[in-house]
């Protein structure tokens, strides 16, 4: 189970904290941002490096960031000295984490516990799927996660998507059953079969659909491989599940063995 700011450290109380970053100037490793201490309002120095602003799906257009900008990020590091004598904040816009942060902002169901994350699978920029699951059975967890007219996951998106990008987020529901938490992973493509062998998968879905399963350059089923902890190979309604699951299986032993 994953909680708010669990795969983080507490080496300075801001981190793992999201935090409103104004672009200063550019460099060659980044970009030289202020962010204001929510408890005292100070001013503070932080980095943003570029390897994490631009770390874009491949074909995708990368962000153009220049000084006067704002945008929402993470803290993942504590203040450490630059070679200038500053101390800075560590900033990233691409960590899972910030997402989860987001959201749980919007959501009280997150803050109070009665809704859980069990896993989050981004690319940054493009989309994230968020499996989520009630802690007790009179919570409806992706209901509570999308809200009435879906103005929770709205408004996530809206301070995801400050300065640049057009990221999507995707609330799944989660099950133990691997095969019925992939089918929902899957979504919004309706998965008609799905078989599993150890961490490898099919799934049978309509030919009209086989696009839109697979995603643009694989990646709603990557996604949806990344939220599960699975290997998915999405096929067309028809398909022989058993014949193709052994040659995805072949096909990773053979990829493995390179």
């Amino acid at each position: 189970m994953r909680t708010i700011l669990g795969d983080l450290g507490l080496e300075s109380p801001m981190v793992g904290t999201t935090v409103t970053a104004h672009i200063k100037s550019s460099g060659p490793d980044g970009f030289r941002c202020a962010v204001y201490d929510p408890a005292t309002g100070h001013a503070m120095g932080a980095h943003l490096p570029r390897a994490d602003a631009y770390d874009v799906p491949d074909g995708a257009a990368p962000p153009e960031l220049v000084a006067g900008d704002t945008l929402i990020a993470l803290v993942v590091g504590a203040p450490a000295v630059t070679p200038d004598g500053d101390q800075r904040l560590l900033l990233s816009v691409t960590a899972p984490e910030l997402v989860e942060r987001l959201l749980s902002g919007f959501v009280d169901e997150l803050r109070t516990g009665e809704v859980v994350i069990k896993s989050i699978a981004r690319v940054a920029g493009s989309k994230t799927k968020i499996a989520v699951a009630p802690t007790n059975g009179r919570v409806d967890a992706r209901g509570a996660c999308i809200g009435r007219g879906a103005s929770r996951l709205k408004g996530a998106e809206r301070l995801l998507n400050r300065a640049f990008g057009k990221e999507r987020l995707e609330i799944i529901e989660y099950s133990s059953d691997r095969a019925t938490f992939l089918a929902n992973a899957m979504n919004p493509v309706h998965a008609i079969d799905v078989l599993v062998e150890r961490d490898t998968a099919v799934v049978s879905i309509e030919e009209h659909q086989l696009s839109g399963g697979i995603g643009e350059g694989g990646l709603n089923a990557q996604l949806a491989g990344q939220l599960t902890g699975l290997y998915v190979r999405a096929v067309k309604d028809g398909t022989d599940l058993r014949a193709a699951l052994r040659q995805a299986v072949a096909d990773r032993s053979a990829a493995r063995a390179v």
